[in-house]
């Protein structure tokens, strides 16, 4: 994690803002046949962790930004939720969770091998024996000679529709979306990326504009992800005690492909 990723979250109104339902089934239909307690980790503003607990669950949301977790409190009034501010690489909860979870793609936000190594051992620690632990990444994906003008047209369809599903490439400016926000503001978004395939990390930097008065304001952010290959996550999740129980290239269950937009995967405790 870097100063800049949790800056990027500093502002949980713009972040519900800009909210989609991506992965709220999916772990619902997780949850409801797992069963609590459940741990969400980098739970922002309970996009998740809130529908988990209507369905009765004993539910714990932890998340290291205190306003978005302010934010998630307010939205969550008057459901029995723990709301935890901890960081994911360091906590201890002094219990453990049948089901443990990361989504909207937070397993990118621990970029370096010790990022993700903490974390790892931080669930493995608070997860029960027969629990189950699941998340998704986006799935690393080049421009290629061979790529198909059906595989382009997916991109920008994810573009348009406020998704982030990119080429690992550096990219000067571009247009990404356009959202209007709780105060009526109409908020156009583009970025420029650089990847480094060393690191393996995109750096996002974001411009959103708006008019006010008659004059044009501009916004910019900062957010870097860590891309991580199919078969390293499988030996990333072995070598902490992990085995991939299911493993997706979409919310629909489909099968990985090498153009799948994400790897999400369900793993048992070994």
């Amino acid at each position: 994690m870097t100063d800049d990723n949790l800056a990027a979250y500093a502002n949980a109104g713009d972040y519900d803002d800009r909210e989609n339902d991506d992965g709220i089934a999916f772990y619902t239909a997780l949850a409801r046949g797992i069963g609590g307690p459940v741990l969400e980790i980098a739970c922002g503003t309970g996009r998740v962790t809130i529908p988990i607990a209507r369905l009765g669950l004993d539910v714990t949301g932890l998340d290291p930004v205190p306003r978005m977790l302010d934010q998630a409190r307010r939205k969550s009034a008057g459901l029995p939720i723990r709301w935890v501010e901890a960081d994911g690489r360091d906590f201890d909860l002094g219990e453990t969770f049948r089901l443990i979870f990361l989504t909207g793609n937070a397993f990118q936000q621990f970029l370096t091998n010790t990022d993700q190594d903490r974390l790892l051992r931080c669930v493995r620690t608070h997860l029960h024996d027969e629990g189950r632990f699941a998340f998704e990444t986006r799935n690393p994906v080049w421009r290629t000679r061979d790529t198909d003008a059906a595989f382009e047209a997916r991109i920008e369809e994810s573009r348009r529709n406020g998704g982030f599903f990119t080429f690992l490439e550096s990219r000067n400016e571009y247009p990404w979306q356009t959202y209007t926000a709780a105060d009526g503001r109409r908020i156009r978004e583009s970025l420029s990326q650089t990847y480094d395939p060393v690191a393996q990390i995109l750096r996002l930097t974001s411009h959103r504009r708006w008019h006010d008065g008659g004059s044009e304001h501009m916004q910019e952010g900062h957010e870097s992800l860590r891309f991580t290959f199919p078969q390293e996550l499988v030996a990333l999740l072995d070598h902490h005690g992990f085995t991939i129980e299911r493993r997706y290239g979409d919310w629909d269950r489909s099968p990985l492909t090498a153009t799948s937009r994400s790897i999400i995967v369900v793993c048992t405790a070994t």
